[in-house]
Order: structure tokens, then C-alpha cells, then sequence
């Protein structure tokens, strides 16, 4: 009995599968498209057919979208029985192909047009949304990512964005007009999102297919396909279109008369041919009248403003002119033109002159500590020239600056000059010291062993502060003075020499606003038990000693002694 149901099983099962890959085949012969529909106006359900093909018969307003497979053709869809009729849209549904197609879209609400589905398999746990502007406003589209980090886009009226693929349920939300709509994206769905004119309020449409992969195994790639009817759309409407119909669209340009800038003057081949999917289907966009002539814009850099506007008005161009500050070109001349010089453009168009207004003020950096090499980069990106001043005694210093001229955060002309003085050789151990108003001591040295450490004391205080030498030997530190008794005079630097040598030195500290590199013959002295304590103790020992003499040796003369009992004793 057991092996009797197995049987039936089995042979149920086989006759499944055998159904599934009949229908499978069935629909890949008939040479299959999908279209879906969406009621982008009628506030009323509305009937759509593409042609003898029933799409729905009671498609609700905005919120609601139906599709299905029919036999690849040209189709005219239409929205019909509610508040307002479209008229028809021409639709190339071609072989494996899938179109959105929605009614309402652009200024004319009564007409409808299609728009292809992105139709190319998506990765496990992911979603497609397309979305496409059909209102009058700008719309902002936002999207919020797994990471947190949201990314929003601004639509304008007339345009869309190219398909996106998401992550599944992805956050994506729609803002028309302050109205803002959550949009669902479930794993390996595509949603097609209209944003439509309403007379009561911001309205989205959208049209759900539920399964790409269930849709694309649906749709027979191949075979030939109709061409659209695309003369007279924009070039955008007709490429789309051209696509939609797994074509190729092919562009050139003419100037027209009659036929708007920027809309199909003609094709080829012409609408209703039967070619191969992904044939070419060129196209001739239209320029408009023919464009006026163009001029190159004249080069007047370097020329004084009233000159390079003469020669701009001889060429035929309106001028304006800007300031700008500039340290390498002479205030009153020309630093460039906008648009640049030598550009085409038609002839009356309006030229900026920049003109330079001479050196701008600038701040002067503080250069103090810093290398001869670095103070010269920093004085170019300052907009500065700087000259350093060397020791007599040194005509080839290797030091870093030790003071300026002028003083760090003064405004200067940008292109002046800032006299640098500098250190001793960098191979011999040296520090200045330097107490700002504010009482923040700055130490910087030179010559000390790359990498080790320098430590600064302030004597009779608990204030220290080490610092690691840099690879070329500088090294700078800080301690904030403020809090510490005025009465407090030097500052002990200790730390390696270049040679591994060891090093120390006692400074004064500066009254403030001054500085020092001079040390000082001061020793200091380690902090421990007071001299005068020490000289208590030595008087104690002494003390001691003598009591210690006096008890040994005795008080008495060993001289016998008469008492008054008459008897004599030692």
C-alpha cells in the first residue's frame, strides 16, 4: 500500500514539473512582453487596455498598480471610464521587454505614456525602484541605507532618476510638496514610483511587480520587435522609448524651423518596422533655428581694465567687470576673463573682466620654531616673501627661527617681507625661551638626539613637561605660567645632545613679552631635607659626642673628702 502511494506521488509530482516547464515553454514561444498600468489621474477607477488586451477593469487612483504578460506588438493603452479619459499611448512592447505605463504624466493630464522596467536580474536580497517626476514641483527623494547614512535627490518637474537597486526594505521615502510617502521595497521586487499632479493635494503612484525573477522567467528574450513611433517627442521621451522597445537609440543633431530645439525631427527606421531586438534606431534631434554665429573671447589678461574693455566691445560682447585681490598681477589689470579667453560664444554675450585689486591684507604666521625649510613654504602659502637673518659669526646656519619681523598675527600687504632670525647650528644643544602676556612659556631648542626626550622644569614648582625630539633634531614645549607665583625666576631643560651627550641647562624664565637663549650660572639645587636642618643635626652630633666624653672620663679629681661625722672617704 505504502509503495502503491509513493508511486502516485512520484508520478503526481513528475506530471507537475512536466506542466511547470510546458507553461514555461509555452510562454517563451508566444514571444511574451509585460506591461503594467497605474491611474495617475482619474480620481475615479478607470479601465485600461492595451488595444484588445484587458490590463484592468477597475484600476484605483494613484495608489494602486496592476501588470501582465501579453503577446510583444504595438499597442495603443488607454485609461478610460473615469473622471478623465486619456488619450491613446503608443507603446512598442517589444520581446522580453517590461513598461510601466501611467496616465497624467506631464502638463497634459489626459494623456499617458510608458516607461521601461529595468528588467536585468538583481543579486539575493536586494529591490529595484525607479522613480519619474510628473508634477510640476520639485521632488525630493530620499533614501536612508542599512549604514544609516541618507542620501536625498532632487527631481525636477519633467525628470527621473535611473533605476535603483537597493537592499530590501530599504527606508525610501517621496516628499511632494511636504507631503512625504514611505515607499515598501521587498526583496526581489521592482517598484516603478510616479510623483503626479493632483487638484486637492501631492499624490505618488506606483506600480509593484512583485518578483523579478518570477518576471523575467516569464519574458522570451529575442525575436524581432516593432518600432516606436518617436517623431515629434523629446529627445529623452524617445530614447526612453526606444529602449523600452529593446532597441538602441542612435542620436544626431539638425537645425529646424518648425520642430522645437531638443525634439525627434525624423527616425530610422520609421515607426512600425519589424527589426531585430536591439537593432539601432537613429534618430535626428532637433537644434532649433539655425544658432547664431560664434566669436572666440579675446585675450585680454594682463591688459588695464579700460583697454581689455575696449577690445571686448570691439569684438562684440557686453562687459562687467569684478575685483579680486592678487599678489602677482598689478592692481588695475586684468587677471581673466569669464568665460575664459578663447571660448566660443555667440556674439553680445556678457564678459567678466576680473580685475586685480592689488595684494590683499594677509596675517603673518607665526614662524618661530619652524625650520628654514618650512618657514619658506609657510611664508609662500601665506602669500609672503621671508629673508633670514644669519649669525654673523655663522654664515651657513642650519637653525630654526628664533624671531620675526614682523610679529605673528600682525596685517600685512600680502607680498611683503618677513625677516627671519635663526638659531645656532643645529648640531650644538640650544633653547630659547620665550613668556607670551598671557604667562604661557614656549621653549624651543635645537640639536638634541632625534627621538629622545626632553623634559623642562620650573624650579620650586611641581610644573614639568616632557616633549620627544623631532628627526631633525627641534623640539618645543609649553607650560602655562599663570597659576605660578611671579617670584619664580628659572627653569630647569634637561635631555640628550645630538653627540649622546648628556645635557642640562638653567634659564631665567623672561618677563613677559621677552624672550632668552642665555643660561644662566645658577645651580640648582635638588629639592630634599634644608641646609640649615642639616646643620641642626650636625650641632646635635657635636653635643652628643661631648656628653658622651664627659660621662666617660668623669666630673671628680678623686680628692678625699671630710664629713661631719669626723670620717674621711674617697
Amino acid at each position: 500500500m505504502r509503495s502503491r502511494t509513493r508511486i502516485v506521488l512520484v508520478i503526481a509530482m513528475v506530471g507537475t514539473l512536466f506542466s511547470s516547464i510546458v507553461s514555461v515553454a509555452g510562454a517563451q514561444e508566444a514571444d511574451v512582453a509585460y506591461l503594467a498600468a497605474i491611474n495617475g489621474v482619474s480620481t475615479d477607477p478607470v479601465a485600461v487596455a492595451a488595444g484588445s488586451e484587458e490590463i484592468a477593469t477597475n484600476l484605483a487612483y494613484g495608489d494602486d498598480g496592476v501588470g501582465r504578460t501579453l503577446p510583444a506588438g504595438v499597442y495603443d493603452v488607454t485609461f478610460t471610464g473615469g473622471t478623465t479619459d486619456s488619450a491613446a499611448a503608443g507603446v512598442g512592447a517589444a520581446v522580453g521587454s517590461a513598461q510601466t505605463v501611467v496616465s497624467g504624466f506631464g502638463e497634459d493630464p489626459d494623456t499617458a505614456k510608458a516607461y521601461p522596467i529595468d528588467v536585468t536580474p538583481i543579486d539575493a536580497g536586494m529591490a529595484k525602484v525607479t522613480f519619474w517626476n510628473a508634477t510640476g514641483a520639485t521632488v525630493m527623494v530620499i533614501v536612508n541605507s542599512d549604514a544609516g547614512a541618507e542620501v536625498q535627490a532632487e527631481v525636477q518637474p519633467g525628470e527621473g532618476l535611473e533605476t535603483m537597486t537597493l537592499a530590501a526594505d530599504t527606508q525610501l521615502t517621496i516628499d511632494v510638496d511636504g507631503l512625504k510617502v514611505t515607499i515598501p521595497t521587498p526583496e526581489d521586487s521592482y517598484t516603478d514610483v510616479f510623483a503626479v499632479n493632483d487638484t486637492q493635494e501631492a499624490k505618488t503612484a506606483i506600480s509593484v511587480v512583485a518578483s523579478m525573477t518570477g518576471l523575467i522567467e516569464s519574458l522570451a528574450p529575442g525575436g524581432e520587435v516593432a518600432v516606436p513611433d518617436v517623431v515629434g517627442q523629446t529627445e529623452a521621451d524617445a530614447a526612453s522609448a526606444i529602449t523600452g522597445a529593446d532597441l538602441v537609440s542612435g542620436t544626431s543633431e539638425a537645425a529646424d524651423e518648425t520642430v522645437p530645439a531638443g525634439s525627434v525631427i525624423s527616425q530610422d527606421p520609421v515607426a512600425g518596422t519589424m527589426v531585430a531586438a536591439g537593432s539601432t534606431v537613429n534618430i535626428v534631434v532637433s537644434t532649433g533655428q539655425d544658432a547664431p554665429a560664434t566669436v572666440p573671447v579675446p585675450d585680454v589678461a594682463g591688459l588695464p581694465e579700460g583697454d581689455a574693455q575696449l577690445a571686448l566691445e570691439d569684438a562684440g560682447f557686453v562687459t562687467t567687470s569684478t575685483q579680486q585681490p592678487s599678489a602677482d598681477v598689478e592692481i588695475g589689470l586684468v587677471i581673466s576673463t569669464n568665460p575664459a579667453a578663447g571660448t566660443e560664444v555667440a556674439a553680445g554675450t556678457s564678459v567678466e573682466m576680473i580685475v586685480s585689486s592689488g595684494p590683499g591684507d594677509v596675517l603673518v604666521p607665526d614662524f618661530v620654531g619652524m625650520s628654514i625649510e618650512k618657514a619658506s613654504a609657510t611664508a609662500e602659502s601665506a602669500g609672503l616673501t621671508i629673508t633670514f637673518k644669519e649669525d654673523p659669526n655663522n654664515p651657513d646656519p642650519e637653525g630654526v627661527v628664533i624671531g620675526q619681523d614682523p610679529t605673528a598675527g600682525s596685517t600685512v600687504e600680502g607680498g611683503s617681507e618677513v625677516v627671519a632670525q635663526l638659531s645656532p647650528d643645529l648640531g650644538e644643544p640650544w633653547a630659547i625661551a620665550t613668556l607670551d602676556p598671557d604667562r604661557i612659556l614656549t621653549v624651543t631648542g635645537v640639536g638634541m638626539l632625534p627621538e629622545s626626550t626632553v623634559k623642562l622644569s620650573i624650579v620650586d614648582t611641581d610644573l614639568t613637561q616632557s616633549v620627544a625630539v623631532q628627526n631633525d633634531g627641534t623640539w618645543s614645549v609649553q607650560i602655562d605660567l599663570s597659576e605660578v607665583d611671579n617670584d619664580t625666576e628659572f627653569m630647569l631643560v634637561e635631555g640628550t645632545a645630538a653627540d649622546t651627550s648628556s645635557w642640562e641647562a638653567t634659564f631665567k624664565i623672561p618677563a613677559a613679552g621677552e624672550s632668552t637663549d642665555e643660561p644662566t650660572d645658577v645651580v640648582v639645587e635638588e629639592s630634599g631635607f634644608p641646609m640649615w636642618g642639616w646643620v641642626l643635626i650636625g650641632l646635635a652630633l657635636i653635643a652628643i659626642v661631648l656628653l658622651i666624653v664627659r660621662m666617660v672620663t668623669g666630673d671628680s679629681d678623686d680628692t678625699p673628702t671630710n664629713t661631719s661625722d669626723g670620717q674621711t672617704h674617697s
